[in-house]
């Protein structure tokens, strides 16, 4: 549990830097705890990136997957029944913005982390040029 929770708080302090970048999470605690697990959904410091953490005690399978705002599956990863706490990244580059799920379920527990995709504006150099 210790592990889990100093991983977070890790996370979340070079998460801070990457918040401004094109990954925004809808809610302001990252953390979604279930009877049977716990999951942990938060940018990457690379860009692109989605980091997910589920700490949990094996016996059930289960299924982490990608929505989009239609509730279309964009990827998974299935997790055996036999397999403890994970960790692993969804690519998001070649995701449009817009509004985007993870969703976590295993057995009759299910975890909704909601997902914002926003491109940030470049902003634009201007140049001055004096005369003497």
């Amino acid at each position: 549990m210790k592990t889990i929770v100093q991983s977070l708080v890790a996370a979340l302090l070079f998460s801070t830097a990457t918040l401004a970048s094109d990954v925004i999470p809808a809610s302001t605690n990252p953390t979604v705890t279930t009877n049977s697990y716990k999951v942990v959904v938060y940018p990457a410091i690379t860009p692109n990136k989605l980091n997910v953490i589920v700490e949990r005690q094996p016996g059930q399978m289960m299924v982490v997957s990608m929505k989009d705002s239609n509730g279309h599956r964009l990827g998974q990863q299935l997790v055996d029944k036999k397999q403890g706490t994970f960790r692993f990244q969804f690519d998001l580059s070649a995701l449009q913005d817009g509004n985007y799920s993870v969703e976590v379920i295993s057995g009759n527990d299910v975890a909704l982390y909601p997902v914002t995709l926003k491109t940030q504006s470049a902003q634009e150099t201007t140049r001055t040029i004096t005369l003497n």
